[in-house]
C-alpha cells in the first residue's frame, strides 16, 4: 500500500506532475459533432491560456469566433506536463518536450528533446484515436501553436492510422525538431537518373519521424504513401517573430515542401502569436476546405 512507503520513497509534488497529463481542456460543438480540432499550446502555458485566448479572437466577418464559424467542431486544448526546463535552470514548467533555443534560431543539446517528443507523441496519439472514434479520423484536425505545433509536427510525420488520414493541420509560429533528419544531404549531389522516388522519400520521412518517438518502423508495401502526405497543412508564421525566427519555419515549409505535402504558407505582419483578424481568417477559410463546408 501507497501508505505504507517509507517517506524517503513517496514521489515528489513535482515528479507526480511530470507523470500525469492534466485534463484537456474541451469545448463541445454547438449542434450535432462533425469534426474535432486538437491543438496543443506554447512553452509554458497551458490549455486554458492558449485556447480561451484562441476562441475569443475575432475573424473580420462580422466578429465571428472559431466557433461561431463552424458550430459542429469540438475543439480540445490538452496542457503539456510539467518538465524541468534547462534553460530555466532547471524549473519545471508546462512543455511538450524540453529544448535550449538561442537567439530564436539555433539549437543546443537537441538529444534534451528526445524524451518529450517521445511521451507526447504517445498522449497525442491516443487523443487523436479516441476522436477517430466519434467522427473518423479524416474528421480530425491537429496543431498547435509555437514549442505546441512543433510536437504537433512530430505526431503528424509518425502517426499511422488503421486506414485514412488526418484531416488538417493547423502550425503557428512553429518550427519541426529534428529537421535536417527528414531531408536527404546526398540527393542534391545525384543525377537525374539516380534522384529518390518520391513514395520513397515520404516512407524514410514517417519512419524517421516514429525513430525519433521511439515508435517502431512501418513497411508500408508497394504503391502505398504515409498518412501525412494526404493531408492539407496550413502553416502561419510572423515575420518580427523573436522567439521562434520565421527561417524555422519557413524551414519547415522547405521540407513538408520536399516531401511533397499539401501545404499552405503564410507569413503576417506580426510577433510570436498569431494575427488577428488576418490570421483568423485564413484559418477559417483553410478549415472549410478541409471540412468540405
Amino acid at each position: 500500500m501507497a501508505d505504507n512507503l517509507p517517506s524517503s520513497t513517496a514521489p515528489s509534488k513535482t515528479k507526480l506532475k511530470q507523470l500525469i497529463w492534466p485534463e484537456p481542456l474541451v469545448i463541445e460543438p454547438t449542434s450535432p459533432h462533425t469534426h474535432t480540432i486538437i491543438l496543443l499550446h506554447g512553452r509554458g502555458s497551458n490549455a486554458e491560456r492558449f485556447g480561451l485566448e484562441l476562441l475569443k479572437s475575432q475573424s473580420s466577418d462580422h466578429g465571428k469566433t472559431l466557433a461561431a464559424h463552424f458550430p459542429g467542431l469540438k475543439f480540445i486544448f490538452p496542457t503539456a506536463k510539467k518538465r524541468r526546463a534547462r534553460l530555466y535552470n532547471r524549473t519545471p514548467i508546462n512543455q511538450w518536450f524540453d529544448h535550449i533555443l538561442e537567439n530564436g534560431s539555433s539549437f543546443r543539446n537537441e538529444q534534451l528533446q528526445y524524451e518529450g517528443i517521445r511521451e507526447t507523441t504517445a498522449f497525442v496519439h491516443s487523443l487523436i484515436l479516441q476522436e477517430a472514434e466519434l467522427v473518423g479520423v479524416d474528421r480530425v484536425i491537429l496543431g498547435g501553436l509555437s514549442q505546441g505545433c512543433a510536437a504537433a509536427l512530430h505526431v503528424l510525420l509518425n502517426f499511422r492510422p488503421d486506414n485514412g488520414s488526418l484531416g488538417g493541420f493547423v502550425g503557428m509560429s512553429g518550427w519541426l525538431p529534428f529537421e535536417e533528419m527528414f531531408v536527404d544531404s546526398e540527393e542534391e549531389d545525384r543525377g537525374v537518373e539516380d534522384t529518390v522516388d518520391q513514395t520513397d522519400l515520404q516512407i524514410s520521412a514517417l519512419n524517421t519521424a516514429r525513430d525519433i518517438a521511439s515508435l517502431s518502423a512501418i513497411d508500408l508495401g508497394k504503391n502505398q504513401v504515409p498518412a501525412f502526405a494526404h493531408t492539407p497543412i496550413f502553416l502561419g508564421h510572423g515575420i518580427h517573430d523573436e522567439k521562434v525566427s520565421i527561417k524555422l519555419g519557413e524551414q519547415a515549409r522547405d521540407v513538408l515542401q520536399h516531401l511533397d505535402c499539401k501545404i499552405q504558407w503564410k507569413a503576417y505582419d506580426e510577433g510570436h502569436w498569431y494575427k488577428v483578424p488576418d490570421q483568423i481568417d485564413d484559418m477559417v477559410v483553410w478549415l472549410k476546405s478541409c471540412m468540405n463546408i
